[in-house]
């Protein structure tokens, strides 16, 4: 009849992955890889704006304090799913080791490489050698002046806002300190990251 509607069986499942499963179905674009690039994209547009709005309200100075408390913040929430991934719940002891697995899962998850560079009982370094959340989105849509000027703002905070909470939150703070040596976009090799036993 015309104008009658199509009919639809509703999809419903209350899980992201089981609706794009279903809707994939019908809609062969909808593949695996398709979903986690447009995930990472819109995740990735959302930040880049979110922090030059807080730039343009509040100044670089105050826009740059916030995006590291954000990512300090959104760390608090994600503990407890790295946790649960490598086998541990929340009061359980954490050392070095569960902390190395911990790095891989926070990396690997969204398609950064990550290698264990270095392992002595003073020094820890992981060298990461791709960033989608960089080089894929944000790279080819601005001058690579543009790209550094803005991660010049926020690359070194946000990165000692997330490592420098994962220390806190194991309980290691007082035996070792992080650092951010040498960055992917500065280098064309590998961010690198280092955990080094504080000296007493």
């Amino acid at each position: 009849m015309a104008g009658t509607a199509p009919a639809f069986t509703p999809i419903r499942f209350d899980n992201v992955i089981e609706n794009y499963k279903e809707m994939a179905k019908t809609k062969p674009y909808l593949t695996f890889e398709y979903g986690l690039e447009a995930m990472l994209t819109i995740f990735t547009l959302h930040d880049f704006s979110m922090f030059h709005e807080l730039e343009e309200e509040f100044g670089t100075d105050k826009a740059v304090e916030l995006y590291a408390r954000i990512w300090k913040r959104r760390t608090y929430l994600e503990w407890p799913g790295l946790l649960e991934f490598i086998g541990k719940k929340k009061g359980d002891q954490i050392d070095m080791d569960d902390l190395i697995k911990i790095m891989g899962v926070y990396f690997e998850t969204f398609g950064n490489p990550i290698f264990l560079a270095r392992r002595t009982d003073d020094e820890v370094t992981f060298k990461v050698t791709d960033c989608p959340y960089t080089t894929q989105i944000l790279w080819p849509m601005f001058t690579p002046e543009e790209n550094l000027a803005y991660n010049d703002k926020i690359q070194i905070d946000c990165n000692y806002a997330i490592f420098e909470t994962f220390l806190e939150l194991a309980g290691m703070e007082d035996q070792w300190v992080f650092g951010f040596p040498s960055q992917l976009c500065r280098t064309n090799d590998a961010c690198e990251f280092t955990y080094r036993r504080k000296k007493f």
